[in-house]
């Protein structure tokens, strides 16, 4: 059975307790900012210079009426509605276009196979569709 846990004991495996190691970590670098904050504007008041004054960028003490108001429940249901149909739309188009492009295929290789099942009366293929076929997938590959 492993020995009590003691906040004291310092692991020499630094993965052990990685989450309190790491939130120590932080709350050290957070006091040595501050520290040294302290230091140097103390040193610009020693030194007989302005210490500038703390910028407020917070979004809390911006003024609020540059924001828009959030919208209620409704509002945000007819706009997801709206996103969904917009969507959905989209989906139909898409499919619709493949189906046509497929039809279009189809039909083609239905062409392309009449031309060259032809035959002479006497049973031979008939040689200009099949060199007419090799002179198009040729273009096509250029």
């Amino acid at each position: 059975m492993a020995p009590p846990y003691n906040k004291n004991f310092k692991s020499k495996n630094p993965y052990i307790n990685r989450k309190e190691s790491k939130s120590i970590e932080i709350k050290k670098s957070l006091v040595h900012r501050a520290r040294l904050r302290k230091q140097y504007f103390k040193e610009l008041k020693e030194q007989g210079e302005e210490v500038p004054e703390k910028q407020e960028t917070s979004d809390r003490n911006r003024d609020r009426s540059q924001y828009q108001p959030k919208l209620d429940y409704k509002e945000r249901a007819e706009i997801a509605k709206k996103r969904k149909e917009e969507a959905r739309k989209e989906r139909e188009l898409k499919r619709q276009e493949s189906i046509k492009i497929s039809e279009k295929k189809k039909i083609e290789r239905e062409r392309k196979k009449d031309q060259l099942s032809k035959k002479t009366r006497s049973g031979q293929p008939l040689m200009g569709p099949r060199i007419a076929n090799l002179l198009d997938k040729i273009k096509n590959d250029q």
